[in-house]
């Protein structure tokens, strides 16, 4: 793998319309950001969407875990530094560093994917990978993605049915949809006197147009557990954790 490879920067700029009613950058945007920068670096290590579609395949989200000490806030600049983990012929799992516009480290983020075939939505092999790609020695200081079970008795139960805004280019909900849905638990007065420390999801199964599903949640204040369901099958199951702000 050539050295300009093996990590992956973008730089950008949180402009007014980016940002939420906290004045800083949502976390469905950072969840989108995050996707769009594992996607360049795939894309320039030669095995995107280009590479993986000459077999009928497509790199899926599996789980995704962030943590921040901060989110960048309105009219500054931020970074983004990517590099792969690890690797092996079921998954990959790639890292984003978090930088504020003074180049400080204010977050890391992990993302594990898998590759599938379109058709049959099996797993697909990625052993003819491991040639081209060469993880980096790099580790990522927050910890790996927890174990999640059922949440039992919900204290919350929501219904939502999805729309054509919520389905993205495979023709299923969007992965960040999900996001909006697990903060919309919440209203504007929890969020002036909160902030998210940490976040954790994994994608379990897709959800289509016109699907209706419950958005279940049970906790307090500091960590709470979501789970999204389509007729008694778990679509996403999360974790969220809170710090009150100063």
């Amino acid at each position: 793998m050539e050295e300009q490879k093996a990590e992956y920067r973008v730089d950008y700029y949180l402009t007014a319309a980016e940002c939420d009613a906290q004045q800083e950058m949502s976390l469905p945007l950072l969840t989108q950001r995050l996707i769009d920068i594992a996607t360049a670096h795939a894309d320039a290590l030669g095995v995107g969407y280009d590479y993986l579609i000459k077999e009928n395949n497509a790199w899926v989200l599996s789980r995704l875990s962030i943590e921040l000490q901060r989110f960048p806030s309105i009219d500054t600049a931020y970074s983004l530094i990517t590099w792969v983990e690890e690797l092996n012929r079921h998954y990959s799992e790639r890292i984003v560093e978090i930088r504020d516009g003074s180049d400080e480290v204010i977050g890391y983020a992990r993302l594990t994917w898998v590759a599938i075939h379109i058709a049959t939505r099996r797993p697909a092999d990625l052993s003819a990978m491991l040639e081209k790609i060469t993880p980096s020695e790099r580790r990522c200081p927050i910890e790996r993605h927890p174990r999640m079970g059922k949440i039992g008795e919900a204290d919350m139960v929501t219904t939502y049915r999805f729309k054509y805004s919520d389905i993205d280019f495979n023709r299923h909900v969007n992965s960040t949809r999900y996001v909006q849905l697990i903060l919309d638990r919440w209203g504007l007065d929890f969020f002036d006197r909160h902030r998210v420390s940490r976040f954790d999801i994994s994608y379990h199964a897709e959800a289509l147009f016109g699907e209706t599903v419950e958005v279940r949640s049970v906790g307090d204040e500091n960590t709470q557990d979501v789970e999204i369901v389509r007729d008694g099958a778990v679509c996403t199951r999360a974790r969220i954790k809170f710090n009150r702000r100063s």
